[in-house]
């Protein structure tokens, strides 16, 4: 009996650490566009559960993709409020051609950091 819960339990744990969401993700990873040559930019959007328009959008400019054909970009921008449950999503612009946003990303929650202490000037 303590083999049949040991094994159940190793098998759920990756179940459960995947359904966890991110906490201040700080880099957006994606594949490039097939026609990275003539893309501008990529803009990447941030989605409440069910939205289809974006709270904010950033510019991530346009990356160097890697030999696997993924870009990684540190984010600098996010979302204004705190506590939401938010996805990611990703579009090439090439001129003032867009393409459709990406499938959205894994979800993920912005909260605030610990309190800064007071500095004395």
């Amino acid at each position: 009996m303590k083999k049949l819960i040991l094994i159940l339990t190793l098998l759920l744990l990756p179940a459960l650490a995947s359904a966890q969401n991110l906490k201040n993700p700080s880099v957006a990873t994606f594949t490039a566009s097939a026609d990275h040559a003539s893309i501008t930019k990529y803009m990447i959007g941030y989605f409440l559960p069910g939205a289809v328009d974006p709270v904010t959008t950033a510019d991530l400019g346009k990356p160097t993709p890697d030999a696997q054909n993924v870009c990684q970009v540190t984010l600098n921008v996010m979302p204004l409020s705190f506590n939401a449950n938010y996805t990611a999503k990703v579009k090439a612009v090439a001129g003032t051609a867009e393409s459709v946003w990406s499938e959205a990303s894994n979800p993920f929650d912005r909260v605030p950091g610990p309190p800064s202490k007071p500095v004395v000037k």
